[in-house]
């Protein structure tokens, strides 16, 4: 082996390369073996498959296509608009709801379970007004039970925050920035379901960074009332906002852990 080495140095050297001690000693790098804590997610947001990824969608009134990214950042995207004229009686709401898999199958968060769900959103137009809502994201429960969603995503005015209701439907801020508009913000939330607010609990990432719940980065919590929670993306609000409103959605994804839907 040495041989070869000096032979190589002295081919070099008639070559005139220029040779290092370094150059003689480096031996290729070994290849780096895939982290195997990241598994594949357990739904994911395919845009090729239009809205059927979802479980339902909700348009009161609203519509919801997959269209370019108007940044032209994550190739095709959902787009959620709402013309802001209520139907009615009824709340403006333009939303997606829960998960289906390929095989038509739904994804539903029920008693001991822990998932975590990550995703990117852009808000442009999006009309507040202080002292009211709009829900941007839900971990919203169903059947027996049901009632204000557990885990909600709000813009109030102009800040954007965490909200947490108990089963006594006492709401508690979690976390609070200024509201984004018109830029890419990636979330992930992580949540064990349980309605014992001894075992549940939260954990919150906005753009790749942990963030601290009302003083703790996993918050316990009571994350379910009723038979099953699952989660809603889109524009839901109070009645005191008017005006169109457009949710963008990217990269939504539901894992086992936060490397499986993170980035």
């Amino acid at each position: 082996m040495r041989k070869l080495l000096r032979a190589g140095a002295a081919l070099a050297a008639v070559l005139g390369l220029a040779v290092t001690a370094a150059d003689e000693l480096r031996v290729p790098e070994p290849a780096v073996a895939a982290d195997p804590q990241v598994q594949a997610p357990v739904w994911t947001a395919e845009t090729d498959r239009g809205t059927s990824v979802f479980e339902g969608i909700e348009t009161k009134p609203g519509s919801v296509e997959v269209v370019a990214d108007p940044k032209g950042e994550h190739g095709d995207v959902y787009r959620l608009h709402t013309s802001g004229v209520p139907e009615g009686s009824e709340r403006v709401r333009v939303e997606s709801r829960g998960h289906k898999t390929p095989d038509g199958g739904r994804l539903r968060f029920t008693e001991g379970d822990t998932y975590y769900i990550g995703w990117r959103s852009m808000w442009e137009p999006l009309p507040t007004k202080t002292g009211e809502w709009v829900a941007l994201w839900q971990l919203k429960d169903y059947g027996s039970g049901a009632a204000t969603p557990p885990l909600s995503l709000r813009a109030r005015g102009d800040a954007l925050d965490l909200e947490y209701c108990d089963p006594d439907m006492k709401t508690t801020q979690l976390w609070k920035i200024p509201l984004p508009r018109d830029s890419w913000n990636s979330f992930v939330v992580g949540v064990h379901v349980s309605s014992d607010p001894g075992k549940g609990w939260v954990r919150f990432w906005h753009n790749g960074e942990e963030q601290v719940l009302n003083g703790q980065k996993q918050l316990p919590a009571a994350t379910l009332r009723a038979d099953f929670v699952t989660d809603k993306w889109g524009v839901y609000r109070s009645d005191g906002i008017t005006g169109e409103a457009t949710a963008y959605l990217a990269d939504a994804k539901v894992g086992r852990s936060y490397a499986d839907v993170a980035g």
